[in-house]
């Protein structure tokens, strides 16, 4: 329980104190969230943008005015003592702060890779919204926030803090965890071949950025933040790529068991997803879909348990249930994250399994020698996910290293991209952490 800790923290005057970097949809969300929170105060918000961050700071109440704009590390302190609002440009400022916590939501690999690393390294605790980042180097940086004493962790909220919730509550309670997934609304269009102009008018309609809905229909997206799950709860993937079924929510239960049972699955315990069902005018079913929320596929022989389960109406199909939630309250409920992590120095999601599950990438389209990869949400790659045992034993590049690689081959349509067919960026902290982190923490190997 989070209010009576906050609610001393706030009688006591001494409210956690939180850098955000990024001042995006998402961690604007959030920082709104924790806005209307006791105990918990918005210290630093971090963005290269300054105006983005002067909104997120007047919407909850601030006048332009009463707020710190410095890159200066003695100021902000300064300021953050006074509880005086503080806005910077330098994410790399923020280990050097008087902060409880920071939130790095930015999405990208890089800078993600080095807010936590040097937030680590300054005895800050580090919360990612960042599963881009998590999935390349999480097992690194959670050994790193080990041995220094903080707390690494991805955020609640996302699905990939949900989902494994979920694992843990009704793992603990002893069901077996068959399937877990996510079913977005993007992939009632799904097109892994998707790109920035393919996706432009639906963007505009939707009034978000082009290359952030193409990570979401080419299930880029998909694929790393069921990985980041794969990692915490040791759950894997069945097939590369995971099977992705049209599936409502009377559907889970009958699809996602064995083969042999009239499934399509070749083993239990697995991470997937789903694709919405639609009307007959091509919209999403909402009624019958989990979409925009998560699904969990559990067994149980017990018949008194199963008697009980039919009781409340759980949806049923021989010894498999579905639980699920039909939303993901990504922004209303990072700050649970934050809570947890500074004041039970526990975390929410962690790679307990280590790198059990890897995200690689695929060629949306026959690509050239001399192509330089644009990333998650461009025009050439998007992701999938693999056993990480496998993709090593295949050469297969970690997708996070991908971006401002050099493709030294030609490369044909959904190839996967390997070690022989690219030059990648070597100047770079997430190359070099991923380095070490194979050198010290191998794939975990699937029996």
């Amino acid at each position: 329980m989070i209010s009576h800790k906050l609610a001393k923290r706030h009688a006591s005057g001494n409210p956690i104190r939180v850098g955000w970097v990024g001042a995006g949809r998402m961690n604007t969300g959030a920082i709104c969230q924790t806005a209307l929170m006791k105990g918990i105060f918005n210290a630093v918000i971090c963005d290269i943008r300054p105006e983005a961050a002067i909104r997120a700071y007047e919407i909850n109440g601030f006048k332009r005015g009463d707020i710190l704009i410095t890159d200066s590390a003695s100021l902000a302190n300064d300021a953050i003592r006074k509880g005086k609002p503080v806005i910077t440009q330098n994410s790399l400022l923020m280990p050097e702060l008087e902060l409880d916590c920071v939130v790095e939501g930015t999405g990208v690999p890089e800078v993600g890779a080095q807010v936590a690393f040097r937030c680590i390294h300054g005895g800050k605790n580090i919360i990612m919204l960042n599963v881009e980042a998590d999935v390349v180097v999480g097992p690194i940086l959670h050994r790193m926030a080990e041995k220094a004493g903080v707390i690494y962790s991805v955020s609640s909220g996302d699905e990939p803090g949900l989902i494994t919730e979920l694992v843990d509550r009704w793992g603990g309670l002893g069901f077996e965890v068959v399937a877990v997934g996510k079913t977005p609304a993007s992939l009632g269009k799904m097109d892994k071949h998707a790109t920035p102009d393919t996706v432009a008018e639906d963007a505009k309609a939707l009034n978000i950025n082009s290359h952030f809905l193409v990570t979401f229909r080419d299930t880029t997206k998909t694929a790393i933040e069921m990985s980041c799950i794969s990692n915490a709860t040791g759950l894997i993937p069945d097939v590369r790529g995971m099977h992705g079924p049209v599936a409502g929510i009377y559907d889970m239960a009958k699809i996602f068991c064995l083969a042999g049972e009239g499934g399509i699955l070749n083993r239990r315990g697995v991470v997937d997803y789903a694709r919405p069902l639609l009307l007959s005018d091509g919209s999403i079913d909402f009624v019958n879909s989990v979409t925009p929320g998560v699904f969990v596929v559990v067994r149980t022989t017990h018949p008194q348990i199963q008697q009980d389960l039919d009781y409340f109406n759980v949806v049923r199909s021989g010894d498999y249930f579905t639980f699920y939630t039909p939303y993901h309250l990504v922004t209303n409920e990072i700050p649970l994250s934050i809570v947890w992590a500074v004041e039970d120095h526990e975390p929410t999601v962690v790679p307990r399994s280590g790198l059990l599950t890897e995200v690689i990438g695929a060629a949306k389209s026959n690509l050239k020698a001399g192509t330089i990869i644009d990333g998650g949400g461009g025009f050439t790659v998007y992701a999938v996910n693999d056993l990480a045992c496998v993709a090593k034993k295949e050469g297969c590049v970690p997708f996070g290293l991908l971006e401002g690689a050099k493709l030294v081959k030609d490369v044909k349509v959904d190839q996967v991209i390997t070690q022989d067919m690219v030059e990648l960026k070597t100047d770079t902290l997430i190359y070099h952490l991923r380095k070490l982190q194979d050198q010290l923490i191998p794939p975990t190997e699937v029996k």
